[in-house]
This record gives C-alpha cells, sequence and structure tokens, in this order.
C-alpha cells in the first residue's frame, strides 16, 4: 500500500529546532525539502504543494525568507546557472547553495520583490518578471486568425500545401488553375491581350466564356473588374503533383499571391499567400508578439491605450447637486465665469422648446437630461464643451480644469476572443487550439 499524501504541510518557524518531519514514501510531484538549516532555520523538513498558492506565514525573525528566498529560490537559481556553458558562466556572479540536506522537485524559480523598483503605470508582474515577453511569443506561435464577420479561421497557404488541400478533397478530378488580373480599360484591350501572348499564356477567362488568345484581339464590352488567366488544365492525381505545384506557383507569382482553382462539378477554390478568410475573402496580418505587447501601438487597447483604465467624464462631477435647476446653475462647469456663453445658449434652447428651468434636474425628463449631455440642433451639450475644451489641452489651466470632472474607469476582459491589431491594421481574432484552458474572465 501505498502512503498517505500530504496536499498541506503548516510549518512554524520558531527560533526552536524543529525534528524532521517524516516523509510518506510516494514522494509524487510535490516540492520536499529535507533539512533546512540556512540562517535561522532549524533543521526543517516539509513539503509544499506544487500548482497551489502557497503562503509562508510566521512572526519576525521566524525564517520566511531564509525559506524562501535563500533556500527555494537559490537552490532554484544555482542549478539553473549549472545547467549554462562554462562560457556563459563567466558572466554571471557565482551563487552559492543553500544548506539543506535534501531538495526534490525544484522547478525554475522567479523572486520578485515586495517593492516595485519602476514606478510606471506599465510595470505589471508579467513585464518585471519578463514572462510576458515568453507568453507574447507562444500565443504568436499558437495562435490562429479568426475571421471577425464570419468566425472562420483565416489561412495562409503555400504551393505545397495547396497542392496537399487538392489531393485530399478533390482527388482524380479535373480543374483549372488560374490567376487573377486586372480588366484593362477598352482602348488597351490589344495591349494587354499581346503582353499576356508574349509572357507564355494562351487563354483567358472573362465571366463564363473562355477566350484563345491566338483567335481574340478585344475583350467583350460587359467584362468583370477582374479576369482569371488559365495556366493548365489538368486531373488532381499523386502522380501529377510536381505539375500542379508548378502551376500553382507560377499563379502565385503572377497573381500577387492569390490563386483560383476551378475544380469540374465541384466548385471553385480560391488559395492565398496571405492570412485570408476562405468566405468572405477579407485579409489579415501575419499573427506576431508585438499583437501581444499592451505596450505597443498595434497590441494596446484603442479604449485605454494599454493603461487597463480610461478617463471619463462623471456624470455626478460634472452636475453635483441634483436638486438644483438649470437657472440656479445645476451644471457645474457652466457656472463659472468662463462657461457663461455656454449656460445662456444652454437656457436659451430650453426655453424655446418649453423646458421648466425653476423644476430640480433630477425632475426633468429622460430626454431632456440625455439632450444637456448630447446636444440637438445648434444647441451645444456638455459633451461638446468638453470636446472644445479638449483642443486647448495646451493650455495648463484648461488641463487643470478638465482633471476635475474626469473619474478612472477599470476595463474588465469578458471575452476569450480578442480583436488584435485594430489600428492601423484590419482587426481579427486570435483563438488557441485550446480556448477551454482559458477562465473566462
Amino acid at each position: 500500500m501505498h502512503g498517505p499524501r500530504y496536499d498541506y504541510v503548516f510549518v512554524s518557524l520558531g527560533a526552536h529546532a524543529v525534528e524532521p518531519t517524516p516523509l510518506p514514501q510516494n514522494q509524487s510531484a510535490d516540492l520536499i525539502v529535507e533539512g533546512a538549516r540556512q540562517n535561522n532555520l532549524k533543521n526543517i523538513s516539509l513539503r509544499i504543494p506544487h500548482n497551489q498558492v502557497t503562503a509562508i506565514t510566521g512572526v519576525s525573525g521566524s525564517g520566511k525568507s531564509s525559506l524562501a528566498f535563500d533556500t527555494l529560490f537559490a537552490e532554484g537559481q544555482w542549478r539553473y546557472v549549472e545547467s549554462l556553458s562554462t562560457y556563459a558562466r563567466m558572466f554571471l556572479d557565482k551563487v552559492n547553495r543553500p544548506d539543506v540536506d535534501r531538495l526534490i522537485n525544484v522547478r525554475p524559480a522567479i523572486a520578485i520583490e515586495q517593492k516595485n523598483p519602476i514606478r510606471t503605470a506599465r510595470s505589471t508582474v508579467g513585464t518585471t518578471t519578463e514572462i510576458a515577453d515568453l507568453l507574447r511569443l507562444l500565443f504568436a506561435k499558437v495562435g490562429h486568425p479568426v475571421c471577425p464577420d464570419c468566425a472562420i479561421e483565416a489561412r495562409s497557404f503555400h504551393p505545397g500545401s495547396v497542392a496537399d488541400d487538392l489531393l485530399s478533397h478533390c482527388g482524380d478530378a479535373r480543374a483549372m488553375i488560374l490567376f487573377p488580373v486586372t480588366a484593362p480599360v477598352p482602348k488597351q484591350d490589344q495591349t494587354f491581350l499581346q503582353s499576356l501572348l508574349l509572357r507564355g499564356f494562351t487563354r483567358v477567362r472573362c465571366g463564363e466564356e473562355i477566350l484563345d488568345l491566338h483567335e481574340t484581339h478585344t475583350l467583350p464590352k460587359t467584362r468583370p473588374d477582374h479576369l482569371h488567366v488559365i495556366l493548365d488544365r489538368l486531373v488532381i492525381r499523386e502522380d501529377n503533383r510536381s505539375r500542379l505545384v508548378e502551376a500553382i506557383e507560377t499563379a502565385f507569382r503572377e497573381g500577387e499571391g492569390l490563386c483560383r482553382v476551378e475544380v469540374i462539378d465541384q466548385g471553385i477554390r480560391t488559395y492565398s499567400t496571405d492570412f485570408r478568410c476562405q468566405q468572405c475573402g477579407r485579409t489579415f496580418d501575419p499573427i506576431r508578439p508585438v499583437l501581444f505587447s499592451f505596450n505597443h501601438p498595434l497590441g494596446a487597447c484603442p479604449e485605454c491605450k494599454g493603461f487597463g483604465n480610461i478617463l471619463r467624464y462623471d456624470p455626478d462631477l460634472v452636475i453635483p447637486d441634483h436638486s438644483k435647476s438649470l437657472a440656479q446653475g445645476a451644471i457645474e462647469p457652466w457656472s463659472k465665469p468662463s462657461g457663461d456663453w455656454w449656460q445662456k445658449q444652454m437656457l436659451l434652447s430650453m426655453k424655446r422648446r418649453g423646458v421648466d428651468l425653476t423644476i430640480p434636474y433630477k425632475d426633468l425628463p429622460q430626454n431632456i437630461q440625455q439632450m444637456l449631455w448630447q446636444g440637438e440642433g445648434k444647441m451645444e451639450g456638455v459633451q461638446q464643451f468638453f470636446e472644445y475644451l479638449e483642443g486647448k489641452r495646451y493650455k495648463l489651466h484648461v488641463r487643470v480644469m478638465l482633471s476635475r470632472y474626469r473619474t478612472q474607469r477599470f476595463l474588465r476582459l469578458r471575452s476569450k476572443r480578442l480583436p488584435l491589431g485594430s489600428h492601423p491594421s484590419p482587426s481579427l481574432l486570435m483563438n488557441t487550439r485550446s480556448p477551454a484552458t482559458f477562465s473566462d474572465n
């Protein structure tokens, strides 16, 4: 029989010696410490479960830091340094091993000071420990772009992958390999057709009609915006793979990354070297690590700019006393001399609309309150007032005034699918292969 498994171990880190705690025979994968005597630790033994949050508590001087930093972290750091080459260790400080009999199942460790030496709103635990850099690389590697309109994964192809796709789905079928070109203006038909002939192309699909360039000197007057040049006609078989790959490679080169395959009795397939939605044709930029960095304009949230909070004008600060009427100066910034013009134009507009200016703001109808904020017609509301002042933020007193009416609102992550690269590149959605492993929040 196996011995009992200890999920939690509580150890008193006092000034007196503690006898070594007998460990169960099944050591499993927990972190096991035997005979720790670093600094003021008195030969203690304990087991700490992995993948759980463990807090070390005790009075001052009981050995909390000696266990966490000088024993566990020091051993992990020493083992990491020893794993490096002799040349790499020349540039690192010598790390001393802790005074302990045995440490089992020690994982790579990271120690973070309680005081953050970097005073910036963009500094987080992830950036301090550089874990965020590794996660960006991981997400860029395992992520797959998904079209936000069709919810279909956007794929990119190369000649070999197109051939594999056709052989697996359209085996033994007849097909034509084409690439798109922009239709010329009517006066340049002959020049356009001659250029195709000089490059070795002899057939063009114009709508539903296939034209032989040796017999055609002009294109139909009613033509689509794009024509399709026929490269090859073949049967999709394994013995034709090299011919198929060569035709697809030429199509990608001549069609600027686009290739069209018309499979007889099976429809049309379009392939692209860019990330492209197979349904709507929307293209996306490739996933790069910078898209997952909140410190870069491409990856930062367009709302909070990567800070995690946004500044909004608080209605309770703009109208602090809802029992006041409009005539009594319920809108606080307009009660000052600098807002006198705004107050007068508001009162005049409300009077024309038959609004009672003597009743409290809280008793005004909802549509009137909304009109005060958003404005209507020639009447400018509170939002237009602050937009006007935003254009004068270069003045110090204007910035001070605006700060009086703004409050921070923290954003929360509510979805496992996030728009990425919304500016300046087109937005996309990133999904992982196992989205269920991520928390809803």
